[in-house]
Order: C-alpha cells, then structure tokens, then sequence
C-alpha cells in the first residue's frame, strides 16, 4: 500500500456562536460551519473562478482548480482546498504574481524552469510538459524548478506523466518540520517523493512524505485530546513523545532510511535546482516577508526507447497481478500495489461526492465572499 504523506486537517474547532435567544440566528452560523458534500465538478468550477478573481487566466485558474481538487479527491485533504486562504495570503503579499509566465531553457535532455514569481502549479506544469517533450526526443529528461512555492501533491504530476506512457519521479524539498535521525531541532522539510509508472489499468503510483507522519495528523490528535504513536514526533528536548501538544517538530520515517531519503530530496529539489535549502525556505503559512522559493526535480523515462509500451504495460500488469493474488496477513483483506488506496477513495468520491469538514467549509465561504464567489454549500453531513 502507499504511503500517505497527508491527512484531512480538521483541527481547527468550530468558531460558531450559539445564541439561545435567538433560534433564527443559531440556525443560520451553525449552517455555515457544518461539514459539506460537494460534487468534484461543483468545487472545480468554483475553485477556479476564485482564483480568476486572484488575476489568474482561463487556463491557469482551471489547472491550479484541478491540482488542489485531485488532491481532494484522492483523500489528500491536507493537500487541497485547504490551501486556498494561504494561496490567496502569499498573493495579497505580491509573493506570487497569477500573471507571471516561468521561464523554461532547455539544454539537451535538461530542462530548467525559473517560476518566475509563478505558483508552484503553474511552474510545474510548465517543467512537466517540457520534460516529456524532451524524453520522446532524447529517451530520458530531467528538470529542475527554482524559485518556486508549494506545487500541491507530488503525485499529481507524476501520475499525469504516466498516462502519457512514462516512468516519472517527482520531489520536492519544503521548510523544516523533520528532525534529522540522532537529532532534536527541525532541519529537513517533509520533502515528499512520488513515482508513477502506466499500467493496462490506473498508474502504479506513489505519493509519500519522508517522514514518519504529517503534521495535520498530529494536529488532529492536538484537537481531540488524543495521545500519538511514539514514532510520530518530538518535543522541546528531541524526545519522542505520546503527547500530541509536547510536538515540536517530526521524526523522519523508519529513522536513518527517512531522513536519508529526506537529504536526498533537499539536494534534489533545493541544492540541485539552485533555490532555497532548509532553514533558508520561506514558511507559506508563517512568513510574509519573502518568497518560499522551494524547489522541485523530477526525472522523466520515455518507456518505448527501452520496450513497446505494451510490452511494458504487459509486463507491469504481471507485477501487480503478483501483488493482489499474496496472501493478505491478518486484519487484511487483501494486498493493494502502490495508489490503489487513493484510487478507491477516488472513486467513491467520484460517486458521492467530495467531503469538506466544517472549518474548511467556513473558511472557504469567507474566502468566497471577499472574493463575490459564492461558495456552493453542498450536502449537509
């Protein structure tokens, strides 16, 4: 099964007033901040003509919808409207420019993009789309962003390459909230990996953090009082610790692999691409003075320089046959291969709809009313 470097943020508690002598006005904020279900269509749409209102163009504006609500889709809550009030934060600031236009240069099978002042989305894109041109002229390409913000979820970019009859690696560095193993101050950030690679069905795909857990995970326990696995984070003093509200930072996963794996990701997306490393990194949600300039790298395999596609797809297809006909261990009912978790969560949301708690639901219907986008509340949960 993958690896699911986020999780629903729902710590933030419910900021309703319930006046008792007033029936009519207790009905109307409690509707405003009860849990929603909204078709992916529906917030889509939504989601991009805010972000016209932001100065972003037709195309942009529905990629960026796109990125944010795939995220949601798949379960990644964490990864996607969730982020629309920082997005609009750092925008306000003049941090990001919604009509800055990267800058691609491309020398063999390299390709480098400077945001630009861009969006991480929008850089991103322009890295992918320009990569995968090379790679079916040269077989392989790599590229690098610089100067870029948060760019959603790792997998999205992948699993995209991969409908396109590559083999893709994607990662990108982020500010310090992972300890170094043997450490008890923040250094790396939880620097995520994804691969995707085409199947006869849905992408392989993998989507993960190097550390342990994420935030928003810890977060929720915080907010229901709840203790944490051991293994989650660290306090003040760089001890692991059960107590959600003693974290001061996380532990990378499975210790020294973790935080190796995490180094890995901040030569390739921050000392490689030439943008911002560790401490250096602006904090999206806690730091306006400067931009994040986070970087990112991905890599490129065109599969038919080294097999027809089918032959491939055959033979990945065999793989994840493998996988599903093992033996599930006790408290499984079956082996899943790498996305198909999220692809289950895809598809159940695809049918019933896209699930926002109460605190998003409020956050985005005030986002939506500075904005004269109407929020879409959907069924109420």
């Amino acid at each position: 099964m993958t690896t699911d470097d986020s999780t629903t943020d729902q710590s933030s508690t419910d900021d309703s007033t319930t006046d008792q002598s007033s029936t009519e006005q207790s009905s109307t904020e409690q509707t405003a901040t009860e849990d929603a279900t909204l078709e992916k269509g529906v917030l889509e749409q939504w989601v991009a003509r805010l972000v016209e209102t932001w100065g972003y163009g037709d195309d942009e504006a529905a990629y960026l919808s796109a990125s944010l609500v795939d995220a949601n889709l798949r379960g990644v809550d964490s990864h996607g409207v969730i982020r629309l009030p920082a997005y609009e934060r750092r925008i306000s600031e003049r941090l990001v420019d919604p009509a800055a236009a990267p800058v691609v240069t491309v020398e063999g099978s390299v390709v480098t993009v400077d945001a630009n002042g861009a969006a991480g989305q929008i850089a991103t894109r322009a890295a992918v789309e320009a990569a995968l041109r090379v790679s079916r002229e040269t077989g392989v390409a790599t590229a690098a962003v610089r100067g870029s913000t948060h760019f959603g979820a790792a997998g999205f970019y992948a699993r995209w390459l991969a409908e396109q009859g590559a083999v893709a690696l994607v990662v990108s560095n982020s500010e310090p909230i992972v300890v170094p193993h043997g450490g008890r101050e923040a250094l790396l950030g939880t620097n995520p990996i994804a691969f995707a690679a085409p199947t006869r069905g849905k992408p392989v795909s993998l989507d993960m953090a190097t550390s342990t857990s994420a935030m928003g995970k810890v977060l929720v326990a915080q907010a229901s009082g709840k203790p944490i696995p051991p293994t989650w984070g660290v306090d003040a003093d760089g001890e692991p610790t059960t107590d959600a509200d003693a974290v001061t930072a996380l532990l990378p996963a499975g210790g020294p692999k973790g935080y190796g794996l995490g180094f890995l990701v901040e030569i390739l997306g921050g000392v490689l691409t030439g943008s911002a490393v560790a401490h250096d990194l602006g904090n999206m949600y806690n730091d306006f003075t400067k931009p994040q300039n986070v970087g990112h790298w991905l890599l490129v395999i065109d599969i038919a320089r080294f097999l027809p596609l089918d032959e491939f797809t055959q033979r990945i297809q065999g793989l994840v046959d493998l996988a599903h006909a093992s033996a599930p261990a006790a408290g499984f009912s079956s082996v899943l291969v790498p996305g198909e978790p999220e692809d289950r969560t895809a598809e159940q949301r695809e049918r019933d709809g896209i699930p926002l708690p109460a605190a998003t639901v409020a956050e985005l219907r005030e986002l939506g009313e500075r904005h004269g986008v109407t929020f879409p509340i959907g069924d109420h949960s």
